[in-house]
């Protein structure tokens, strides 16, 4: 048996290790019942007592506000940047390549009003709203959750125990990739249902209704094909908020205006300076829009080849296109799923 200052000293030296060892548990405690009582407590609560009002709250205001954003301005801005990207793919498959001179952002959005009405500009609209009853309150309730361990549990944990803490903006990237993770569980399908409408209606010059793009995917792919570019769509979800909260939380302190104002101002500058990742998302266009035209081949081609590919064919700004249309989006979105939310709470 070890003496009794030897035992003491090692009690003092497994502290901070234990703290760290233990930290996945006591947040998934945490999580359950959105308290912070003992871990014993947790287990002879009954369910109706764990889960906690807040989660039920985010999955409402998840949905309200990503409808509502989609709605107003989201769903023609995606829409736009789709067009933008698909123009490009046609251009490159065709021989307008060397024709003319590629036409700006603008020009597409001219063009898609001009041809095929303004209301266009909300193609895809129903798997866009039922998607975001779903995508929104997931994004928010886990975002919001991850934040809340993260920031009113963890940090202080470790900050008491090991004697390090977590900045703010290290706690919204982590939880905003949380929560763009948890969101893509849902997206896939219907992000690509938006791209298919859209790249059918660019090619018949009409509105292509989503359910015949859902027969005819099923069909000709199976229920699978539903999932085509899933990995681009995880990779931009986890990225997109991780980069939304985390840019919006790192600038907020730096900027010298309070209130209302200041808030808007974050959220738009972390909003813009996350279309960083837009390479993932004209891989994700470039993959579900094969499903269109007929000519997917590539079954199976994986997000880095579908990069590569993009990259040795039309260089570094080929993993950009459509990137003002993009930039536009993300910063409205992020008004809509980090500013408002706090500006509630």
């Amino acid at each position: 048996m070890l003496p009794r200052e030897h035992q003491q000293e090692k009690r003092t030296m497994m502290k901070p290790i234990n703290a760290i060892l233990l930290l996945p548990l006591l947040l998934l405690c945490r999580g359950a019942s959105g308290s912070a009582s003992s871990s014993a407590s947790y287990r002879r609560q009954p369910l109706a007592a764990v889960l906690p009002t807040s989660l039920v709250k985010n999955l409402a205001k998840g949905s309200f506000l990503k409808c509502a954003a989609d709605l107003t301005g989201g769903l023609p801005l995606e829409v736009w940047k789709s067009s933008v990207v698909l123009e490009s793919i046609e251009r490159r498959n065709s021989a307008k390549a060397s024709s003319s001179h590629p036409p700006s952002s603008f020009d597409i959005l001219q063009a898609i009003v001009r041809e095929r009405g303004f209301l266009s500009l909300w193609s895809g609209l129903t798997p866009r709203m039922a998607e975001g009853l779903f995508s929104g309150s997931v994004l928010l309730a886990a975002k919001e959750g991850i934040h809340t361990l993260l920031s009113d549990y963890a940090s202080p944990m470790l900050a008491k125990n090991v004697g390090l803490s977590l900045p703010p903006s290290f706690v919204g990237f982590l939880s905003g990739a949380g929560g763009g993770a948890a969101q893509a569980l849902v997206m896939g399908p219907t992000s690509l249902i938006v791209t298919a409408c859209v790249a059918a209606s660019n090619s018949d010059n009409e509105d292509v209704s989503a359910l015949e793009v859902v027969q005819r995917i099923i069909k000709e792919r199976g229920v699978l094909g539903l999932y085509r570019g899933a990995p681009a769509v995880a990779m931009r979800q986890a990225t997109n908020w991780a980069s939304r909260q985390g840019f919006t939380e790192f600038v907020r302190p730096r900027i010298p205006i309070e209130g209302v104002a200041g808030e808007l101002l974050a959220g738009c500058i972390g909003g813009t300076l996350s279309a960083w990742n837009t390479p993932f998302e004209v891989a994700r266009i470039e993959s579900q829009s094969q499903i269109v035209d007929g000519t997917g081949k590539t079954k199976g081609k994986s997000l880095a080849t579908t990069m590569c590919d993009i990259f040795n064919e039309r260089g570094v700004g080929g993993l950009y296109v459509g990137l003002f249309p993009r930039a536009c989006q993300a910063c409205y979105q992020t008004l809509f799923l980090v500013c408002v939310p706090r500006l509630l709470n």
